[in-house]
């Protein structure tokens, strides 16, 4: 896809500098801020203009260039407002990755609209009720997505929007919002039931990536028309933080993302690290161990890789030391990142070296984020809590009560201790979730669905461990005791409901209810101790 017209608008005279000394905001909550900084997601756009002709997105043939993607925006957003967007609106993008969903992306945000991520692997009813929590001006989909959403919501294909972009001239952009207004809705399972959106304001998308590039002294302004191009490798969703962080990073550093064409693959992973030159690749870490166990592995060229980043789940030490076995310039290019979606993203990184040093560490916070642990106990164990510039306004529509507390920390529900030299070591979780390949599901949210079925009479729902996905998603179900119902059809049931990383893969049919303890409350610990071999049990 490239657009019709010529060239973009000419660059500033002056390059904005973006700052290096920090402050404590006076207003609101009182995060560190940097001095001087962006204060609208949209502006980023003008930091790369002198990128030009550089290529910035790969996908199968498909190639656009900056210039192509500056010149393309502003149209695509006159686009927008044609249908009805207007500054403040929400527009919901439902897609998998694709140049276009980027497209989408910038263009919401130059119309002074908020992005909805919206997660493409949801059932049918996920999707109608992120529309009934958020109510959208607009639906951005691909044609797959666009069959989710229930009539009467406006919808506009986003192949359709590009092509209607390149015949249409841009107008003015509307006054940019402030830091504070909303940027991004990103949904997230939080600690139960169904998604959750968190609203970003602009000061998280800028925010976050400020703190990686200062640390990396690859500042915006810093960088001139020759700076090397790094290629990067998207191969995670962008509907997650994840996914957002790199397309930001690899914009402002001149980089060019490359997508895979469909569902990963490990082959096409290996493929495109060979014939695209991939420098850096980044993904959950059940990924990474398919790469490595592909049958092709031992055939290929990958010596221009030199950095793997993971994050999403925890990072096994063999896990690292196969990569810097196998991949034989990224040994000090191993890297492992913290986070959560409330939080706006990372919140402390650890290098190869650090991973070595103190297996188990997920690295130190950011330059402005500030972590603490509540309520540690003799050993100094605790609810890891930050307050962070990047962090959520708050769930769109929804209560922040147990999120974030009135001084403004928000609460990760992981258990953690920091050490002297300040390295967070995550050891638990409070909240009841499981974390498949990198996707949050919330057990409570899977367990209500089960519940529904006539035949089921209690169910727990829990993460086993999993050598490939981390977690897999298990349930041990008591049934009525003249219920003939099979695991197939309960396979059935929940697929109606549920996206397909939700559905349990390890099914345990009881006739005994599960263990509770004085309270009533059932024994997860105890039901997974005791759990049968294999991924089907009938007990009944």
């Amino acid at each position: 896809m490239t657009s019709s017209r010529g060239t973009p608008p000419a660059p500033r005279a002056a390059r904005f500098v973006w700052g290096t000394e920090t402050r404590r905001r006076d207003d609101g909550i009182p995060f560190l801020v940097y001095e001087p900084r962006r204060t609208n997601a949209a502006e980023l756009l003008e930091d790369v203009r002198h990128w030009g002709d550089r290529v910035h997105l790969v996908r199968g043939e498909q190639r656009m260039t900056y210039a192509e993607l500056l010149d393309l925006v502003p149209r695509a957003a006159t686009v927008l407002a044609d249908h009805g967007v207007a500054p403040g609106d929400r527009v919901m993008l439902l897609a998998f990755n694709s140049v276009e969903w980027i497209v989408g992306f910038w263009a919401t945000l130059a119309a002074g609209a908020v992005v909805v991520l919206a997660n493409a692997w949801w059932s049918e009813e996920e999707a109608r009720h992120a529309l009934g929590v958020v109510d959208v001006a607009l639906v951005l989909a691909d044609t797959r997505s666009a069959k989710l959403v229930p009539a009467g919501i406006p919808v506009l294909e986003l192949d359709e929007m590009a092509a209607q972009a390149a015949e249409r001239p841009p107008a003015d952009p509307p006054p940019p919002a402030g830091e504070d207004e909303p940027a991004v809705i990103l949904f997230t399972s939080g600690t139960s039931g169904p998604p959750k959106g968190a609203v970003l304001p602009h000061r998280s998308v800028i925010a976050l990536q400020h703190m990686l590039l200062h640390v990396t002294r690859q500042l915006p302004h810093t960088l001139g028309a020759d700076w090397p191009r790094e290629v990067s490798l998207q191969t995670g969703p962008l509907f997650h933080i994840g996914g957002v962080q790199a397309l930001v990073r690899q914009l402002l550093l001149g980089g060019t993302l490359v997508f895979t064409k469909g569902r990963f693959d490990p082959t096409e992973v290996l493929d495109l690290m060979e014939s695209e030159g991939v420098h850096r690749w980044g993904g959950v870490p059940t990924m990474v161990s398919r790469v490595l166990a592909d049958p092709t592995f031992d055939s290929r060229d990958l010596s221009v890789v030199r950095a793997i980043s993971m994050g999403g789940s925890p990072v096994p030490p063999e896990l690292v030391n196969r990569i810097k076995a196998r991949f034989p310039n990224v040994e000090r290019g191993v890297s492992q990142v913290y986070g959560l979606s409330e939080a706006g993203g990372t919140l402390t990184a650890a290098s190869g070296r650090d991973l070595v040093e103190r297996p188990g560490t997920v690295g130190r916070a950011l330059p402005l984020v500030e972590l603490r642990i509540d309520r540690p106990d003799e050993k100094g164990t605790g609810e890891v809590v930050a307050r962070t510039p990047t962090q959520m306004l708050g769930y769109w529509g929804q209560s922040t009560d147990g999120a974030i507390d009135e001084d403004g920390w928000v609460h990760t529900g992981d258990l953690g201790h920091v050490d002297t030299d300040g390295y967070l070591f995550i050891t638990g979780r409070l909240k009841d979730l499981i974390i498949r390949g990198g996707e949050n599901i919330a057990a409570p949210h899977v367990e209500n669905v089960l519940l529904r079925h006539p035949a089921i009479r209690e169910v727990a729902v829990c993460g086993r461990p999993d050598p490939d996905f981390g977690e897999t998603v298990a349930a041990a179900v008591v049934l009525d005791p003249a219920s003939t119902v099979t695991v197939t059809e309960l396979r059935s049931f929940a697929a109606q409901h549920l996206a397909h990383f939700e559905l349990p893969t390890s099914w345990w049919l009881r006739s005994d209810t599960l263990p509770s303890n004085d309270v009533g409350k059932v024994q997860k610990r105890v039901l997974l101790a005791t759990w049968p071999a294999g991924d089907i049990a009938d007990d009944r």
